[in-house]
């Protein structure tokens, strides 16, 4: 986590904690549902209970639905408001150091790069403040609450899900620090390809006058070649965390389902917290798989053949 992407957000502090807060109440709100789908499939299949029986209960897990989109809604505004507002302090503060350090520092720079950066460049942190740095928050107050609900439960289930959770974020360091130096690159390649793309525009008139303009096309296009190539590259490595971090959260999952299961056919546990606590693994492991850092992926479209100036 950057420091200094953290000092841009301190402006919307109020709206980076309302989304925080609402993914925690979200996260609340499924621990409660979990418990309440339980008790009504355990009364209705193996307590013989008819519909009026269980109708509170499916009143109690229709408003937490409700309720639950409500707070999905409320913190998707939230974070939008997070990210629109940063954006737009990012993108003042770049034009003002540009305004105050004048033509004579603009004349050394490629002005594709300059544009790359004030759009692309600030466009690429949506995701960072939107999605991941709100998710981090909710990312550990959502598993320590399922984590004070389970042990007095069942410390053996609670031991388990302790124990495979920093896997998760082990793997996404290992991973994240592949996919930073193939992002860097990445980076790079679309700044020259930027700069490359705007000086012939700008010269195309002198290219067409010196019937340079079909190598200038080719030049691009071996560009556009080079730069596909990385951001494939780029979307292996996000694919592969999607992957890896899935694998673990199913393969944890699956370690609480066992035991679990195990010791509802031995006898040690009855239906209801068995079946409680196998509908709150996954909700254990989906805020931390929801924290992992997205690769950002900018493309452009290829063609094989160059355009003709």
């Amino acid at each position: 986590m950057s420091r200094r992407l953290l000092n841009l957000a301190r402006d919307s502090r109020l709206a980076l904690a309302a989304t925080i807060l609402t993914g925690f109440l979200a996260g609340l709100l499924t621990i409660g549902q979990a418990s309440a789908l339980s008790q009504v499939i355990d009364r209705v299949f193996l307590g013989g209970q008819a519909l009026p029986d269980v109708t509170a209960l499916l009143r109690v897990i229709i408003i937490i639905v409700i309720f639950r989109a409500l707070l999905a809604w409320g913190s998707e505004v939230s974070a939008n408001a997070v990210a629109v507002h940063v954006k737009n302090d990012l993108r003042q503060r770049l034009f003002d150091k540009i305004l105050r350090l004048g033509p004579a520092y603009t004349r050394q720079e490629r002005t594709g790069e300059l544009v790359n950066a004030a759009v692309e460049g600030v466009e690429a942190l949506d995701a960072y403040f939107s999605q991941y740095l709100p998710q981090l928050g909710i990312a550990t107050l959502v598993p320590l609450s399922i984590l004070f609900i389970v042990f007095p439960r069942d410390p053996l289930s609670g031991l388990i899900l302790f124990l495979t959770a920093p896997l998760i974020p082990v793997f996404m360091y290992l991973i994240g620090k592949t996919g930073e130096a193939l992002t860097k690159r990445q980076w790079d390649t679309l700044g020259r390809l930027s700069a490359h793309f705007y000086d012939s525009l700008q010269g195309l008139t002198t290219l067409k006058e010196l019937g340079r303009s079909r190598e200038q096309a080719r030049s691009i296009a071996e560009a556009s070649e080079r730069f596909r190539d990385i951001t494939l590259g780029v979307l292996r490595v996000t694919f592969l965390s999607a992957l890896v971090l899935e694998l673990v959260a199913t393969i944890s999952t699956a370690l609480v389902a066992v035991e679990v299961g195990l010791r509802l056919l031995a006898g040690g546990m009855t239906f209801q917290p068995a079946l409680f606590l196998l509908l709150l693994a996954p909700e254990f492991y989906l805020p931390l798989r929801h924290a992992r850092p997205a690769l950002p992926c900018r493309h452009v479209r290829h063609e094989r053949r160059p355009p003709d100036f």
